[in-house]
């Protein structure tokens, strides 16, 4: 597992939620709210390369925009916690019509110690031909490990980390046509792992000691997304993917050679009305190299991660992961949902047709903040072969 927190860590970018239960603290000129993609960020998560996402608004007026936005939530690994994010949205153009840029300050707290602090540019050039992205980020991190592989996940047992991680990146990103971008990235590391309890404890299987020291890692890679959704918040019909490869090399301060990559795409089809919509979620990850052990493939993590699955306990150098969710909202503000899924980790990409398939599957309920944008609190309750979780946030899963 990672133990820098995605969308907390690598990832960040909240661009403007509601102040709860009602109303988005960001307001336009006219004093309609200023809201953006949550799912950017709706919760801490371990995932490496979970890049601080667009984000996406309506139009505003202002030629900057301050934002303030609590945001509890829930992590299997973590436990309840509470980011606070704060920012401006800002222009680089004169195009009022084109979603704004976002400049961001965060930080988290966890009930069981972890805590990290961020800050975030996601800026849109040119009438949004180009987007350009930065995020800065330290994060201490506690979570357990329960070793590499399948068996290790089945057999339950672990022991307690505690990492530090400080991360760097960059992106810059190209329209291709509308709605699919095409980019680089730059990304590095540096990072720390101890013990949390050292007494009587021997070596563990799959911790080496390297894994504990300090080290650093440097990157560059290639960055691909598709957006044709009809809706950021509720989207009924279209697609998202998005493809992410890092080519980790002993440059720049790097100590580990290794290539990571992660294709994850969501379809939305509506049933009858876009009340009711069928959303499906399929998640390709793969790592090649002298890989860290936190940047192996887990279930549970990032935008589209297994829920019923405790983050980390299964991880390995291939994983798949599909999902199907219906979802449905009232006319009112209240809806539900209803979802499955499976999971598999592999040591091989030919080892991931005979791995054990993780079944899962749960029932949540939404609560709309704002009376003009479908954006969700989100509260689920997940069956997995070990037991069951609870997951609360803002945004949708996928």
């Amino acid at each position: 597992m990672t133990a820098h927190l995605a969308r907390a860590t690598i990832a960040g970018l909240v661009l403007g939620l509601a102040l709860l239960p009602s109303r988005a603290t960001a307001q336009s000129q006219q004093g309609a709210p200023v809201v953006v993609e949550p799912e950017a960020m709706s919760s801490p998560s371990l995932e490496p390369e979970a890049d601080a996402g667009e984000g996406t608004a309506p139009a505003i007026s202002r030629s900057v925009t301050p934002m303030l936005a609590p945001i509890p939530f829930r992590n299997s690994q973590l436990g309840w916690g509470l980011m606070l994010m704060g920012g401006l949205f800002h222009r680089f153009d004169s195009d009022p019509t084109v979603k704004p840029s976002a400049a961001m300050l965060g930080g988290f707290y966890t009930e069981n110690g972890s805590w990290g602090v961020m800050a975030v540019e996601n800026a849109k050039l040119g009438g949004d031909r180009w987007r350009l992205r930065a995020l800065l980020n330290h994060s201490e991190v506690r979570y357990d490990f329960y070793g590499i592989g399948e068996g290790a996940g089945e057999a339950g047992q672990s022991i307690g980390l505690e990492q530090k991680m400080d991360i760097v990146t960059a992106a810059a990103l190209r329209r291709i046509t509308r709605g699919v971008y095409l980019g680089v990235t730059g990304l590095w590391m540096d990072a720390s792992t101890a013990l949390r309890d050292t007494s009587g404890l021997g070596a563990y299987p799959g911790l080496s000691v390297t894994d504990t020291a300090q080290i650093g890692l440097f990157a560059w890679g290639l960055q691909g997304e598709v957006d044709t959704r009809n809706d950021d918040y509720w989207p009924s019909e279209g697609t998202l993917a998005r493809l992410r490869a890092f080519f980790f090399t002993d440059a720049l301060g790097g100590s580990h050679t290794f290539q990571r990559y992660l294709l994850s795409g969501s379809w939305y089809m509506p049933i009858r009305s876009e009340r009711l919509v069928l959303a499906t979620n399929l998640t390709l990850c793969g790592v090649n190299g002298d890989v860290p052990f936190w940047n192996l493939c887990s279930i549970g993590f990032g935008r589209g991660g297994l829920r019923g699955y405790t983050q980390g306990r299964y991880r390995d150098s291939v994983m798949t992961t599909g999902q199907v969710e219906l979802r449905y909202h009232s006319s009112g503000r209240f809806g539900a949902a209803a979802f499955g899924g499976f999971g598999q980790v592999a040591p091989s990409p030919g080892d991931i047709f005979n791995a054990e398939m993780l079944l899962a599957g749960g029932l949540g309920a939404r609560y709309q903040l704002t009376s003009k944008f479908p954006m969700h609190l989100r509260l689920d309750y997940s069956w997995g072969r070990d037991g069951g979780l609870l997951y609360f946030g803002v945004g949708e899963a996928f």
